[in-house]
């Protein structure tokens, strides 16, 4: 005998069968946004902007402490990961970025992508920022410009938005003093579709051994599940991508791989000299931006202070 479901329990049904219908439509997106919320609208020194930019309009929010109103205090440009906002990664980091900022005096500018993505360098990936060729770049001239800021400019990406930082790294070395990529490894030869010719700029990579998007070993990044899995082409290792940035700014030296420096739950490598690279390799931390807080991800991964570090990193080589 054939048991019948009551209309309850065939609407609950249909309800997980949605659930797990947009839970992989939100999987193509790309990056995993951070969970919680944190309240904006009245906090002090922050503010809104937005530029015409081929014929879109873009946005940013501004973080701007007391200490930073002078346009000679630095800027630091945050630029979020596929499918992200400036709104989103600002929930995930903006309590520490913040406060840093509140401590060291610099301004912090959440930059938004278009469709949520941005024209970065890798040549693999169809989305709308690439496919329209968008000038990103001319985006965070504009943003910077818009604070009449005289003095540093730094950058930091999540993800795709580590990519967008390398691109600014490379093709735009007048604007940027220095840029971090988190979860981000640079791409193979074949998949670099920036120009490489530009003076050196110092850089940092923070690399999860966890993460399953961003290899560390290298090799495909592939975002999403199934049949909505996305590919964005090959990268390096996180050391060998490191160490071709070591290579263009002039400081790889005889070739040799630096020795291997041990923080905690992290291994570090630094190519010093005038463009420094720096890699940091966080033990039990995927695809995700750490912090000493634990905010983004709440996965039981390492405490790093990836922001803190990010910022010494750059303080170091201030003009």
């Amino acid at each position: 005998m054939t048991e019948s479901r009551s209309p309850r329990t065939v609407g609950a049904a249909v309800l997980v069968a949605l659930a797990m219908v947009m839970s992989a439509c939100t999987a193509q997106s790309g990056d995993p946004a951070p969970p919680g919320a944190m309240p904006g609208d009245g906090t002090q020194g922050l503010s809104s902007d937005s530029t015409t930019l081929d014929d879109l309009t873009r946005t940013w929010t501004v973080y701007r402490p007391p200490a930073a109103v002078d346009p000679s205090a630095p800027v630091l440009l945050v630029i979020h990961g596929t499918g992200d906002t400036g709104s989103g990664i600002r929930n995930g980091i903006g309590p520490d970025l913040e406060q840093l900022a509140d401590e060291e005096g610099f301004s912090i500018v959440y930059v938004d992508g278009h469709a949520n993505n941005w024209n970065e360098c890798r040549r693999e990936g169809d989305w709308p920022a690439k496919e329209e060729d968008l000038d990103d770049v001319g985006l965070m001239r504009e943003a910077v410009d818009s604070l009449g800021a005289t003095g540093p400019v730094y950058a930091v990406g999540f993800s795709s938005g580590g990519h967008m930082a390398m691109r600014l790294a490379l093709e735009a070395p007048d604007l940027v003093d220095g840029v971090a990529a988190v979860a981000a490894n640079p791409p193979t030869p074949e998949n670099l579709n920036c120009a490489v010719g530009g003076d050196p700029v110092p850089i940092m990579f923070v690399q999860g051994r966890q993460d399953t998007i961003n290899p560390i070993d290298g090799g495909e990044v592939s975002v999403g599940s199934g049949p909505f899995a996305k590919s964005r082409g090959d990268v390096l290792s996180a050391v060998d991508g490191a160490e071709w940035f070591a290579r263009h700014n002039g400081v790889a030296g005889d070739g040799a791989i630096p020795p291997i420096d041990r923080d905690g739950d992290a291994e570090v490598i630094t190519w010093d000299g005038p463009d420094p690279v720096r890699v940091v390799m966080v033990d039990r931390v995927g695809h995700s931006f750490p912090t000493l807080s634990g905010r983004w991800g709440r996965d039981g991964g390492a405490r790093y202070d990836a922001p803190g570090e990010i910022w010494r990193f750059f303080s170091r080589g201030s003009p």
